[in-house]
Parts: C-alpha cells; structure tokens; sequence
C-alpha cells in the first residue's frame, strides 16, 4: 500500500540520519577526527553507468526485502520464523557490493547514502563530495 511505501521511506531517511549523527559524533570526537568518510565511486565509468548499476541493484534489493517481509507463512509450516530471508537479503547486499562496488561505490541502501551525507556534513575535515548520483538513485529505488 501507499502507507507502507511511505513509512519505508520515511524510517530509511529517519534511520540514516540517526545513525549518520551517532557516527559523526564519535568520529570527530576520535584521533582521525580530520579525514572524511566517503565511499568512492569509479573515475572511469560514464555517469549513466554508475547511474544504472545504483538504481538498478538497490532495486534488487528493495525488490527482495520487500518481498520476504511479505510473505505470510504456509499454514503447514511448524514455525513462523524464517531464517532463510536474511540470508536472502545478505546475498542481495553482497552480490550488489561486489558488482558494483568499483562502479558507484556500491552504497546499494538509502540509509546508508544518507547516513555518510550527514557525517560528511558534521566532520571538521575538509568536505569531500560524495557522489550525489548515488543518494539520488538509492532514494529513487526505493521508492520505486
């Protein structure tokens, strides 16, 4: 349903910036407080590569979270736990990772993009541009 789309929406961003303000604070309260934290994106892939590669595996990935959270169990399943959905999802993650890692960075998670935004924006370092490519493209896939 629409509610839930925007519920997902909304708690990846909320998540992000919580956990993108828990790591600035220690981060710059620690000894490499002036060097920045950034996933870096390939300088020899054209900008709709990169554009591509993101949107289309943090699809898959969103694809496949959604898919298992929704499953409702067999009525002869004996438990309703399914300890298969996270391997599932970590398989997701870390096919997207590998594939794509060198391409876009391999950020695959709005949470994520949006969580290295708010560190990068809380450090006392020299700001480093993170690809804003990236974010847009994770926030545009899980929308999606």
């Amino acid at each position: 349903s629409i509610s839930d789309a925007v519920a997902y929406v909304l708690v990846q961003l909320s998540a992000g910036l919580c956990a993108g303000w828990v790591a600035a604070i220690f981060h710059t309260a620690g000894p490499l407080y002036k060097r920045t934290i950034t996933l870096h994106h390939g300088t020899e892939y054209a900008l709709g590569s990169m554009a591509f590669a993101e949107l289309f595996f943090t699809f898959v990935l969103a694809y496949v979270v959604l898919a298992v959270a929704t499953t409702k169990p067999s009525a002869s399943q004996t438990t309703a736990q399914k300890f298969y959905f996270a391997l599932a999802i970590g398989f997701c993650y870390t096919a997207g990772g590998f594939a794509i890692g060198a391409v876009s960075g391999g950020e695959l998670n709005p949470a994520v993009s949006v969580g290295l935004d708010m560190i990068t924006a809380m450090s006392p370092a020299p700001k480093a541009q993170l690809p804003p490519l990236s974010v847009r493209m994770t926030l545009l896939a899980s929308v999606v």
